[in-house]
């Protein structure tokens, strides 16, 4: 086979030289045979398959194979630096269409030789550290682009206007990089999470609208937050140095004009009198409580929440839930917000661990977590004020149970909801993890995963029970103690989350009135082997859906593992719901082939391992 030469050179140059994953690559074999990963047509290497190896060396041998339309190398640990990949003379040129080659470390500059790939309709490079800006003439040359996906690198500079000129371009996401300035108006119709984590942006369909003295100084550091003191500060400062030049000024006038001095001092007494007005509002605006802003270039006051229209939305484990609609003053158009009044009795923390806390929660910037934008505290201490951004779509409660199930309820489909699922999973392993396993939800239930405009899941609410909870005194715990107990509240919310599941596969609340809660009553219709009963009267029965509703179910069941060492971490949850939904999507495209199948997928069943967090044959 005349493809035999790059792909053993590929295989010699990785760090591992046989990598046991590569071992069917036997050079007396056909490639087209039985290689793992490759897919041939007409003989030659049309398809390399390679996820999930933890592969690593460099991939510039692969360029020589001419034929070559998919590449895919995903979840791997290749690290060179893309931009030294010369494309110039490689065949790639003629038939390349897809690249996929996120979640790995390549790095460098954006490989400005991809813009010759003509053909490409899918290019992923997610989750790499790949920095610099993208390259301004990207969407003049890669004409056909379907898919653009560049989240999760370090990205800097504006999004090119060329991109929103690619005119078949449906799936475009450059979250969680440091990108600045105005989104194309053309690139408008892209939901906010395609753009999230990104605080120098604004405009599109992001909540930031851009203001007409816009600079891009937003980087991923929180801003600085602004309080009542610091103000006063600045307020008296200004003050001083007019008060300063308006008396330059008048002694200078004096000397020149006689005639003036009596206008002098009666200009020099209008200031005092504002300076003195003014140090008094900034007290009064002290003494009624402080705002704390976190979101650094979108800011309103807290006079803009007392005037705004509120609307009850209910109350839960830590205060009242109110929607408020901002209009005018400091908040740039009209605005909802989600506001939360905590009130307490005691004072439950100290004032310094409260406000760690509370700058912890306000850093998390995710799109499956929403975000605390400011707080204020009152001038007693007593209450609390929360603001979140306002999800429009309720929560998926609300989706799942709401309403009458007969005739006329639309259904929430299949593929809605393992997306719900997917994307639920991924903002609490994110949470789990960005608080380095110290913090948890503690009441994690299907009203407070809520869902945005574009049918994403967001995780509410997590952390604050500890606002609310006496700390234990430092003493009363070792840190190996420590680290134990929040452990155990961290498996905890795996367990809430598998309810969760059990919700979305079954349709039903977590508890009915008079009956057993639903995860005994799932464990006992598969004990006794009526497994398909599970499932919501409301979900079509496909082939592939149901396969995918029953890997989904075998994960619920580790999730609600009777002892909390038997269930998994969210990290590892997350990475199956996404490999039931990576399969799925396979299926769907026709795309699943022995060739290309893992041992990984030979069982439906998944078993568990904390080190490989994928399906293994049980």
């Amino acid at each position: 086979n005349p493809d035999l030469g790059p792909l053993l050179a590929f295989k010699l140059s990785l760090s591992r030289h046989t990598p046991p994953a590569l071992s069917s690559w036997d050079p007396a074999a056909d490639p087209c045979a039985s290689w793992r990963g490759v897919s041939c047509r007409g003989g030659r290497v049309a398809r390399l398959v390679l996820v999930g190896l933890r592969l690593d060396g460099p991939i510039h041998h692969l360029a020589g194979l001419p034929r070559l339309a998919l590449l895919s190398l995903n979840n791997n640990s290749f690290s060179s630096p893309l931009h030294r990949l010369d494309l110039s003379l490689s065949p790639w040129r003629s038939h390349l269409k897809h690249l996929h080659l996120s979640h790995n470390r390549f790095s460098g500059p954006f490989p400005v030789s991809f813009l010759r790939l003509r053909r490409l309709r899918r290019l992923d490079l997610a989750g790499n550290l790949i920095s610099g800006t993208i390259p301004p003439e990207i969407g003049l040359l890669l004409r056909r682009l379907l898919t653009l996906r560049l989240e999760e690198n370090e990205l800097d500079g504006a999004i090119p206007v060329s991109v929103g000129s690619i005119p078949g371009l449906t799936d475009l996401n450059v979250s969680h990089n440091r990108l600045v300035g105005e989104i194309p108006r053309q690139l408008s119709s892209f939901p906010p999470s395609s753009f999230a984590a990104n605080p120098g942006l604004c405009g599109g369909s992001l909540l930031r609208r851009c203001l007409k003295n816009w600079t891009a100084s937003c980087d991923r550091t929180p801003p600085p937050m602004v309080n009542g003191r610091k103000i006063r500060k600045w307020v008296a400062a200004i003050a001083g140095a007019m008060s300063a030049t308006i008396a330059a000024a008048a002694a200078v006038a004096m000397v020149a004009l006689l005639c003036l001095k009596r206008r002098a001092k009666n200009r020099e007494v209008e200031v005092a009198e504002k300076g003195r007005k003014e140090g008094e509002e900034a007290e009064e605006a002290e003494e009624g409580g402080r705002m704390e802003l976190f979101e650094g270039c979108g800011r309103f006051a807290l006079e803009d929440l007392m005037r705004g229209s509120a609307e009850m939305l209910g109350r839960g484990a830590v205060g009242s839930t109110y929607r408020v609609v901002m209009e005018g003053g400091q908040a740039a158009e009209v605005e909802a917000v989600v506001v939360k009044r905590v009130r307490r009795r005691v004072k439950e923390k100290s004032g310094k661990e409260e406000e760690e806390l509370l700058g912890e929660i306000g850093g998390w910037r995710h799109p499956n977590v929403v975000s605390l934008r400011a707080y204020h505290y009152s001038s007693t201490g007593e209450e609390l004020l929360l603001v979140y951004d306002y999800l429009p779509s309720g929560s998926l409660s609300n989706l799942l149970h709401a309403g009458n199930r007969g005739p006329g309820r639309i259904p929430l489909e299949w593929t809605s909801r393992l997306q719900l699922a997917l994307g639920a999973a991924k903002g609490l392993a994110y949470l789990h993890g960005t608080s380095n396993s110290k913090l948890s939800h503690q009441h994690l239930t299907s009203s407070n995963v809520l869902v945005d405009g574009e049918g994403n899941a967001c995780i509410s609410d997590f952390g604050l029970l500890e606002l609310v909870s006496p700390s234990p005194p430092s003493s009363s715990f070792s840190s190996g103690s420590h680290a134990a107990v929040a452990e155990t509240r961290q498996r905890s919310d795996v367990y809430s989350f598998g309810i969760i599941l059990l919700e979305i596969l079954t349709g039903r609340p977590a508890v009915v009135h008079g009956e057993e809660d639903l995860a005994k009553w799932v464990q006992t219709v598969v004990r006794e082997e009526w497994t398909s009963e599970v499932f919501d009267i409301e979900l079509t029965r496909g082939k592939g859906a149901e396969d995918e509703m029953f890997a989904l179910l075998q994960v619920a069941l580790l999730c609600v593992a009777q002892e909390p060492k038997d269930r998994p971490r969210m990290a590892v949850v997350y990475k199956m719901i996404e490999d039931i939904r990576e399969r799925g999507n396979r299926r769907s495209r026709g795309s699943l082939s022995p060739s290309l199948h893992d041992h990984s997928y030979e069982s439906s069943s998944p078993c568990l391992s904390e080190d490989t967090p994928t399906f293994t044959s049980c």
